[in-house]
């Protein structure tokens, strides 16, 4: 043996090993050599056929009720979260009454919840679900659920994740499509996050803003910003219209409620203010919100005031100022991107000098939102390019509701250019005593040029043409002439418009009734086109049909002793009293106070303010009278005693 012991090392670690008990083998009895057979098993419980089912219960296509779809909604798997709110969409459509007596709270919270979802596709079926549930739950039911909606979206919009700022827009567009109230009563809140998406502020204790770029986006920040801008007239577009709606009761509170028993049975007995406070929720009536509406009006008024800074910086940056001069008459032509931004700018201005001409005070006026030293010099680049057009664009929108400023389909640009023109005269004109005769120029071949054209007028150029002309020959005229604006050109311009323009009968008694009101203008009345177009006047009366807001301009022209109306009108008696018979009144309004009687009592009484001079033509009547039993006759009898009785005839 070696002298290293080996041999007791070795005993040793095998005696350390451990050792594994052997099972001794049980062998069974003798005569009982059999097989055991027996196992255990487990029992499968399925959770769903152990729950209680109601036969009253609603249930999806996948036979799950509300509640389990609303935990799904909140389930860790992106796919169980995105088919949740699929089936829970279909519920709320085919189970609107049932969803909404039990879980419209629960469902309000899921969904409001969604709008900041990690994932996109379960983003998109959250913006389907919200559409449904504005589309078929009524606006009084959502009313105490608003704030839920409201908090997600401001926070969406304020998310560090780029997508899901991007999809708050698609939740805004619901809101904004089928309004239930939540942009109304949480604009002075939402204004700010909503501006955030395209700019930050200068500093922490102001309100200036400016530009950020939309880093880390596959969109570029033109695009986003178009978007953006997009969605923000469509807000300052309910804010507006909430204060005009605001406005017309406040007016109607003054004057006599005529009480129509076409409409309904019920006389209304209270202010229709009341009403409107009544009907809503408690919460606004009792709350401290409902005695601050001044202050969360303040709060809109001092991020309007930051508007025109940002959309001047906006287009400053896609349109440099050119250092070389264009012509008058050349275009400038402009990328369908560009394009699309400028329909942004140009409708959020005109709707923001609307929002301002009604609320103005001291602070928020038309100096100092448009007449800054920004404002200026935004309408002053604006001209500089002036007109606009672009190539046209290729594509086409699905849904062009939501597209509709987006785009710019119109390559000539008319409705944009329009706007130009309206801003800057009407600002400058209004604001300041800049004298306009050299910067006017483009501005009165552009407007000349419209007026004369062969091509139809949309609705929205015809809206923006008859505000200017309202403007121009309203009671400030004289600011107009002051300023070197050439009201003749524009009068004979609009006659021209009146008789051979491609536009609607709606606006052409708009437009009739803008022209029938320079009678009483001195100054604008003495032009020879205007005094032709007024001789003309009576051979509307001679037509098959008339329009019962044309008759009222015509009796007021011959309320105002218009002597050239008069004599045209005198000598068409003839021909006017051989319609009489034939003639319909088309109304434009059907009530107690106009109706096709009293469209015809006006159309009588015109005749009762012609001068004495023109007895002998008044004759003819006596004869109609005498051979006709049309319901012409009493009101014409009634017209020749009054005539008789005033010493007119």
């Amino acid at each position: 043996m070696g002298k290293n012991h080996r041999h007791k090392k070795d005993l040793k670690a095998e005696k350390a090993k451990t050792k594994l008990k052997q099972s001794k083998t049980k062998f069974l009895p003798k005569g009982q050599n059999v097989t055991n057979t027996a196992f255990k098993i487990k029992p499968i419980v399925l959770q769903e056929q152990l729950k209680q089912r109601y036969a009253d219960d609603i249930l999806s296509k996948r036979k799950l009720n509300v509640k389990d779809l609303l935990t799904r909604v909140k389930h860790y798997n992106e796919n169980v979260r995105h088919t949740a709110c699929e089936e829970l969409t279909d519920m709320v459509k085919y189970y609107t009454q049932e969803i909404v007596q039990q879980y419209l709270s629960q469902v309000c919270l899921a969904i409001g919840n969604l709008m900041q979802d990690k994932e996109m596709k379960v983003r998109k079926a959250g913006v389907k679900c919200t559409d449904t549930i504005l589309s078929f739950v009524p606006n009084e039911k959502l009313t105490p659920f608003i704030d839920i909606f409201s908090t997600n979206l401001r926070c969406a919009m304020t998310n560090i994740d780029k997508n899901i700022q991007e999809d708050s827009l698609s939740f805004l567009d619901c809101f904004i499509n089928k309004d239930c109230g939540l942009i109304s009563k949480s604009s002075e809140k939402l204004l700010p996050d909503f501006l955030s998406l395209i700019s930050k502020l200068r500093n922490d204790s102001q309100l200036g803003r400016t530009l950020t770029l939309n880093l880390g986006s596959k969109m570029t920040s033109v695009t986003w910003r178009i978007k953006v801008l997009s969605r923000l007239h469509a807000v300052l577009s309910v804010i507006l219209g909430k204060h005009h709606t605001e406005g017309h009761i406040e007016e109607s509170e003054d004057n006599n409620n005529v009480f129509s028993a076409n409409k309904t049975s019920i006389c209304p007995i209270y202010k229709e203010a009341l009403n409107k406070k009544i009907d809503g929720p408690i919460m606004d009536i009792f709350s401290i919100n409902n005695t601050l509406n001044y202050n969360n009006s303040d709060t809109i008024n001092k991020h309007i005031l930051t508007l025109i800074p940002l959309l001047y910086e906006t287009w400053l940056e896609v349109t440099p100022e050119q250092k070389v001069q264009k012509s008058a008459s050349e275009s400038s032509v402009l990328s369908e991107e560009i394009a699309a931004l400028l329909t942004c700018i140009t409708n959020t201005l005109y709707l923001l000098w609307q929002y301002v001409k009604r609320i103005e005070n001291d602070e928020v006026n038309l100096k100092t939102v448009f007449m800054s030293s920004d404002g200026q010099k935004f309408l002053k680049h604006l001209l500089t390019g002036f007109p606009y057009c672009h190539p046209g664009s290729r594509k086409k929108f699905k849904n062009p509701s939501l597209k509709i400023l987006e785009s710019n389909t119109d390559a000539r640009c008319v409705h944009e250019n329009l706007m130009i023109c309206f801003l800057y005269l009407v600002l400058y004109v209004n604001c300041t005593q800049h004298n306009l005769m050299k910067d006017s120029g483009p501005i009165s071949a552009y407007l000349t040029k419209i007026f004369i054209q062969k091509n139809a007028l949309g609705e929205n150029c015809m809206q923006c043409i008859l505000e200017l002309l309202k403007e121009c020959f309203g009671s400030n005229y004289q600011k107009w002439l002051k300023s070197g604006v050439d009201l003749d050109m524009i009068l004979v311009n609009s006659i021209h418009l009146y008789a051979y323009g491609r536009i609607s009968e709606k606006n052409k008694l708009k437009l009739f009734q803008i022209l029938t009101n320079i009678v009483s203008n001195e100054h604008m009345s003495r032009n020879s086109n205007y005094q032709n177009w007024l001789s003309t006047l009576p051979n509307i009366l001679c037509e098959t049909s008339i329009p019962d807001t044309t008759i009222l301009a015509l009796l007021e022209l011959s309320k105002r002793n218009c002597s050239t109306f008069h004599k045209a009108l005198a000598q068409k008696i003839p021909d006017v009293i051989e319609n009489l018979e034939k003639i319909q009144i088309v109304l434009t309004t059907d009530s107690i106070l106009h109706n096709e009687t009293a469209a015809k009592r006006n159309l009588a009484s015109i005749f009762y303010y012609l001068p004495a001079s023109f007895s002998g033509n008044m004759q003819l009547f006596e004869e109609f009278i005498t051979r006709t039993r049309s319901e012409f006759r009493k009101h014409i009898e009634d017209v020749l005693v009054l005539r008789k009785e005033f010493r007119r005839s």
